[in-house]
């Protein structure tokens, strides 16, 4: 992480090492995220050792004193700020990360559901589905057309070239 930290997050050989050693970005997720694979003492100790690295001695002593209720907000917002760096580099460490998770695995990353696109049989599938939907529903039909028939067309080639 020292590294990491350091070289701003260029070091693709680093995160392909982490990888390689079954470091998975899920695991710089928070112990409370439901997405999370790190118990909580392993997120601790990730959250302890960027906090080492990215703050100095005084900054840590400084975080270590409770700030008081009335401090100015440029004080408040100084200390946010401060807090918020060991976050910013445990997010740059998942991203780095999970690049090199994608890299090393796409066969997990393979985009499904509404991007991939339809084939004919599932699109037709899909419209024999609405045309049973409207023999079966309530709008009238003329007295010549053969409903029973034509219903039971509908499903038998659905059920013949279509099926699921």
């Amino acid at each position: 992480m020292q590294a990491i930290n350091k070289a701003e997050g260029t070091l693709t050989s680093t995160y392909a090492l982490m990888i390689g050693n079954g470091i998975l970005p899920s695991d710089y997720l928070s112990h409370k995220n439901k997405e999370s694979t790190a118990s909580v003492d392993q997120y601790a100790g990730r959250v302890e050792a960027a906090g080492m690295i990215c703050y100095t001695a005084k900054e840590r002593s400084e975080l270590a004193t409770k700030l008081p209720k009335d401090a100015p907000a440029a004080t408040k917002a100084a200390r946010k700020k401060l807090q918020d760096r060991r976050t910013e580099l445990l997010k740059t460490v998942r991203r780095g990360l999970t690049t090199a998770h994608k890299l090393a695995c796409p066969e997990e990353y393979k985009a499904g559901g509404a991007n991939e696109p339809k084939t004919a049989i599932e699109d037709l599938g899909a419209l024999l589905d609405k045309v049973i939907k409207l023999l079966q529903g309530d709008k009238p039909f003329p007295d010549t057309f053969d409903h029973d028939n034509a219903l039971a067309g509908a499903q038998g080639y659905k059920k013949t070239h279509c099926p699921r």
